[in-house]
């Protein structure tokens, strides 16, 4: 069954031209045919009323639970060609609810600290049309291009980076992931290309992260993203 997020009101919904080309021109509904509709107030089923105008009127409200029993959210050193892509889309399958691209000083990728450019447009389509995909009650805030210090300064209750430095020792983000308790909101910090440097690894302990290992090899940066969040989602969803 086809799935969109859109607003509810007055017991219809509010469809934006993407979403009504899509219903109406490309999937070509009838009259009588259902919508999963995510609203802010959750997921609802629809059906369509009428084809001119285009109106979907709600059925019923939908009991399911698909998000992560904990908020997870990704910072990120903005990543050459299309792996920021990857990270956002691969992420929000696994349930990330916030996206944070920044610039630390081996980035290769430079960027204007709080712009808004093509490339990170794209990164919020894909946030969406993913979280359309994998039958998320929410779409994934991906927040402008951020300094390194403002992320560290993010207010999370647990935050954890992988650090390279202390790779295959003894505080492993397997560890931090059992210690994780059902509703803290968590962000993972990964690092550029180049990895971070001494400096920036002392910042975000003098900030309140967790330094880890990701294990015995040396991922590249888009992969340990995913690892991360991999585990993290995992240890959420443990009943």
């Amino acid at each position: 069954m086809q799935r969109i997020f859109a607003e509810i009101a007055n017991n219809q919904v509010l469809i934006n031209d993407e979403d009504l080309h899509h219903l109406k021109d490309v999937l070509r509904l009838d009259v009588g045919e259902e919508v999963e509709v995510l609203s802010k107030e959750g997921p609802f089923l629809t059906r369509v009323a009428s084809l001119s105008p285009f109106v979907l009127e709600v059925v019923a409200p939908i009991a399911e639970k698909r998000e992560l029993d904990n908020k997870l959210a990704i910072a990120w050193s903005l990543l050459k060609g299309e792996n920021n892509d990857w990270i956002v889309m691969k992420g929000t399958e696994l349930g990330v609810t916030d996206f944070l691209p920044f610039i630390s000083k081996r980035s290769i990728v430079k960027a204007d600290i709080g712009s808004e450019d093509n490339r990170l447009s794209r990164m919020k389509k894909i946030a969406r049309s993913s979280a359309q995909q994998c039958r998320r009650a929410t779409v994934p805030e991906v927040y402008p291009y951020a300094k390194y210090l403002d992320v560290l300064s993010a207010n999370y209750d647990v935050k954890i980076f992988a650090w390279e430095g202390i790779n295959g020792g003894s505080e492993t983000l397997y560890k931090a992931a059992l210690n994780l308790k059902k509703g803290q909101s968590v962000l993972l910090l990964i690092g550029p290309e180049g990895g971070f440097t001494e400096d920036e690894a002392k910042l975000a302990v003098e900030h309140g992260f967790q330094a880890v290992s990701l294990g015995r090899r040396i991922l590249r940066a888009e992969t340990a993203a995913i690892y991360a969040a991999s585990l993290i989602g995992a240890r959420s969803e443990e009943e």
